[in-house]
């Protein structure tokens, strides 16, 4: 039987760790992967982030013949969710696909980029430096470790960063903008045998968030790496029994965004639909407020020097150019270049997107192999 590639046998042990973002922390996955570096000897330090929440950063000093090369890794998982048929953090492998909650978004990618440090440490030289962070909090609204590592002045915005999402081995180098709103109407409370003397807050919301979903069918933008824009109603709650008029309504709505449009276009649709929908509602009112950052479209120039970097180590162990890609979720490396008008952030690595969030979520084998040697050529690479 065939050994397992270092860097899958790492992503089995990571998926083993339950790090769901908000459910657990990543207090545990943090202490396992500072203590799989010191077996080697590589060094590296924590940044506190939030209590029982810290950064790991991992530093190769090289040359200075080519730029800091920063791979930005997130260690948190959204919640595991009820349904699964494979063992949500068993890391079993199963027809050349391993299973797990985060196998594709990201623990196969951050057992890419940790493996290709542990193997770069022991290189007599590197060109430039070659930094990898295993960072916390990126599946919240706030995206607290990227954030803390901007603040503290460790990427900016000449930095060359690279965020191990699924992409499927392309270069991700464009973001669709991700707004989240809240709305909340609110109405009359009344019996409803007396409909009539109450303002119905349900109503005033249905009102709001189909004057949303047709306005945004109409925009007519299109991006060749991005699509289209799309709107989705990810929570609803309003009114206490069914024979109540209710007095309060309450959504959760994400906006993906893609140019011309950005994120205060994205807000002016959204306030002017509903000041327009509640009008058709006598008495009823209405607020909206951003969840998380206000996050406009990214899109990187083909030729960015990162992209450059990566193409030369990608055809080392693939012999081919890689693919060029848009995304549809926001990343570390989004918030990079939103944050600090980044122009050399980017998303490459194994898995698919289309399996992380899901059920039963998988990624390829030989593709975390694939990036892995990769990552540890780019290491390399001036």
């Amino acid at each position: 039987m065939k050994s397992l590639h270092p860097a899958v046998l790492l992503t089995q042990q990571l998926i083993q760790i339950d790090s769901q973002n908000p459910v657990a922390t990543e207090k545990e996955i943090i202490t396992f992967i500072g203590n799989w570096l010191a077996e080697e000897g590589v060094p590296h330090e924590l940044q506190e982030v939030q209590k029982d929440r810290n950064n790991l950063i991992v530093r190769l000093k090289g040359t200075g013949k080519r730029p800091p090369v920063i791979i930005i890794a997130h260690t948190d998982t959204v919640p595991i969710g009820d349904g699964w048929k494979e063992k949500p953090l068993g890391g079993e492998i199963k027809e050349g696909k391993i299973f797990g909650r985060g196998a594709a978004d990201m623990k196969g990618g951050l057992a890419a980029a940790l493996y290709a440090a542990r193997k770069a440490h022991s290189e007599k030289e590197l060109p430039g430096d070659f930094i990898v962070i295993a960072s916390v909090d990126e599946e919240g609204p706030g995206m607290a470790g990227t954030k803390a590592l901007l603040d503290a002045g460790i990427v900016d915005k000449n930095s060359l960063v690279i965020a191990p999402e699924p992409t499927s081995l392309e270069v991700v180098r464009a973001h669709r903008g991700v707004m989240w709103y809240e709305i909340i109407t609110r109405g009359v409370l009344a019996h409803g045998g007396h409909a009539e003397r109450g303002v119905d807050a349900n109503h005033a919301m249905v009102e709001i968030l189909s004057e949303i979903k047709t306005a945004v069918a109409a925009l007519p933008f299109y991006d060749s790496l991005l699509g289209r824009t799309l709107v989705s109603i990810g929570h609803m709650s309003g009114g206490e029994k069914t024979n109540v008029v209710p007095n309060f309504s309450r959504a959760e709505v994400d906006f993906r965004i893609v140019p011309p449009m950005t994120a205060q276009d994205a807000n002016k649709l959204i306030k002017n639909c509903a000041e327009r929908a509640v009008a058709r509602v006598p008495g009823a009112s209405v607020t909206t407020a951003n969840l998380g950052l206000e996050r406009s479209p990214i899109l990187l120039d083909e030729n960015a020097a990162i992209i450059q970097y990566l193409t030369k180590s990608f055809k080392k162990v693939m012999g081919t150019q890689p693919a060029h890609a848009g995304y549809v979720a926001y990343t570390d490396a989004a918030v990079v270049s939103l944050l600090t008008g980044n122009q050399t952030s980017i998303c490459f690595g194994p898995g698919n997107l289309e399996q992380g969030h899901t059920l039963d979520e998988w990624a390829p084998v030989d593709e975390i192999e694939k990036c892995a040697e990769i990552f540890y050529e780019l290491a390399k690479t001036e």
